[in-house]
């Protein structure tokens, strides 16, 4: 009991010799300080990376609405419907295929 009494008062740190006690405390406190710290630059890479996920997810699904919309107006029912409201009819006479060998 009088060897936990020392400990939890702090009179091993007070007495002869107690500079190698000191060191070994400081120590352990850096080394704490370097725990926290680096555990803190994990927590922002950790947070960084899931908004830069989120940002992936919001650009792919309106990449797809935009290549979505591209495949709708390139369609040739649009394109004729299109073509029929500003009054221009589409040819006759289909085209000719030019092969070159």
């Amino acid at each position: 009991m009088n060897n936990l009494n020392k400990i939890v008062l702090g009179n091993f740190l007070i007495h002869n010799n107690s500079l190698k006690k000191w060191r070994f405390v400081t120590f352990l406190f850096l080394m704490a300080i370097i725990m926290i710290f680096s555990s803190h630059l994990v927590d922002k890479k950790i947070i960084s990376i899931s908004e830069l996920n989120n940002e992936i997810s919001v650009l792919e699904n309106e990449f797809l609405d935009k290549r979505k919309k591209v495949m709708k107006l390139k369609m040739e029912s649009n394109i004729a419907l299109l073509m029929k409201k500003k009054n221009i009819k589409g040819s006759k006479v289909p085209p000719k295929k030019i092969i070159i060998y």
